[in-house]
């Protein structure tokens, strides 16, 4: 039999200060004892017999605390009552192994503990991309505290307009900035939600900080860059170059990334997670059937001549696996990692191939998607079109990814609307007016 007990110690420091509240563990006739975090009350604010709060009469913020306070000391108890009944299930444990269980979940007071928590739960229910947000931040607001982890209860306006000027000085733009800052605000008020931070007084803690989204360049090629692009003659290249060297290797990597470039624009602008996770049966009668990882919708492309050649330049490397590009390769093997790698190493080939190419562009795989849109524009394609080939379910989600208009264009509107002014008019009033003098 287990029991567990709530234990006041006085504080030692010299004047008036609350003591701290401990929860006892007692199993097979042995005892241990662990301090729960931010949980201090004065002696006068603790029941030891009944085990429970007392709370002021005429003091609402004290009182405010004291409950908080009082569900933390719940929820602590509680959470290891389950601890002890799923071990007890399992047979014989020790006194020792219950308060390991508990310092698991005492790290999880920590912002470092807590994110991983929150970003295992994530990954569980496929949400990888949040769940890499989540640890980005994270490790971006450790580094700013000098490499030491930040309690949960530590988070503070103070603390919060500290770090914004951190990534700031260090070169962060404004939208990178307002990405940090809109994560690590989720992940706080999950912990608020949760009462891991306590009552406080300082109000809304984001509300000096910068979360919107400023307007930045189109990633968008031109339709004379997407020919530069596809034009550029690799095999030729490679037929110059020594099969067994470096040089050839290095080249041959840049010929996969135009590859597969060329296959997502192709695709109505497929976005890499879905090329890379595209297998040989989502292929059927020359349609490409897949569901598109990010919505869920279900998607249907007729594939092109170019399409077919790509995945035909694949198939040696591909047939011992039943995806369709040779990006995740071993099935035993984590296949979200292995995207993320195929990822990483296609947006450096991409910038590395665009220079070859001669575009001044920090092309990377969404350009695919953002080009379809925007040539899709300048030839004329109705917008309503243009979102459906996307896979949008809103058009104004398709107008994000549409560019503004060529400055040539403009200007040639401008010239035509200045030129009326000086256009020769019929003489007379009555010319004005469309009546022949007579």
């Amino acid at each position: 039999m287990t029991s567990v007990n709530l234990v006041y110690r006085p504080s030692t420091k010299k004047g008036r200060h609350p003591g701290s509240l401990s929860l006892r563990v007692i199993h097979r006739r042995r005892n241990k004892t662990v301090t729960l975090p931010d949980c201090h009350v004065f002696c006068e604010e603790w029941d030891k017999e009944r085990q429970r709060i007392i709370y002021p009469r005429h003091d609402p913020d004290r009182m405010a605390y004291l409950e908080e306070v009082e569900s933390r000391l719940k929820n602590a108890v509680d959470f290891l009552a389950g601890f002890i009944s799923e071990l007890e299930k399992k047979g014989r444990y020790t006194v020792e192994e219950v308060l390991a269980l508990f310092r698991e979940k005492k790290d999880e007071n920590k912002l470092s503990g807590y994110t991983e928590r929150l970003a295992r739960e994530l990954e569980r229910h496929g949400q990888y991309r949040t769940a890499r947000a989540y640890r980005t931040v994270t490790r971006g607001i450790v580094r700013f505290n000098k490499g030491e982890d930040i309690p949960l209860q530590h988070i503070n306006a103070c603390l919060i307009k500290d770090f914004e000027v951190f990534l700031r000085d260090n070169g962060r733009s404004p939208n990178t900035i307002s990405y940090y800052m809109r994560n690590l605000r989720a992940i706080y008020n999950k912990a608020v939600s949760e009462r891991r931070i306590l009552h406080r007084t300082d109000g809304k803690p984001f509300a000096g900080v910068y979360t919107g989204v400023t307007k930045t360049m189109k990633r968008a090629l031109t339709l004379d860059e997407i020919r530069a692009l596809h034009d550029f003659d690799i095999p030729a290249l490679l037929k110059e170059k020594n099969p067994f060297t470096g040089e050839y290797e290095a080249l041959k990597s840049l010929y996969d990334a135009q590859r597969y470039f060329a296959f997502c624009f192709n695709a109505r602008g497929m976005c890499f997670i879905d090329l890379a996770y595209l297998q040989k049966n989502n292929i059927r009668g020359g349609i490409l059937r897949y569901v598109r990882k990010k919505t869920g919708q279900q998607i249907e492309v007729k594939l092109t001549t170019e399409m077919n050649d790509i995945i035909s330049s694949f198939s040696d490397e591909t047939a011992e696996t039943p995806y369709v590009f040779p990006i995740i390769r071993d099935m035993e093997k984590n296949l979200r990692l292995q995207y993320e790698n195929g990822l990483r190493t296609q947006n450096i080939r991409l910038k590395k191939l665009a220079a070859l190419a001669g575009i001044k562009k920090p092309l990377s795989t969404h350009w695919a998607r953002h080009s379809w849109a925007n040539i899709g524009k300048q030839e004329n394609i109705p917008l309503r079109v243009i979102s459906e080939c996307l896979g949008h379910t809103s058009e104004r989600t398709t107008l994000i990814y549409l560019d503004q208009l060529d400055n040539s264009l403009l200007d040639a509107a401008n010239e035509r609307v200045t030129a009326a002014i000086l256009r020769p008019v019929m003489a007379g009033s009555e010319a004005a007016a469309g009546v022949s003098p007579g």
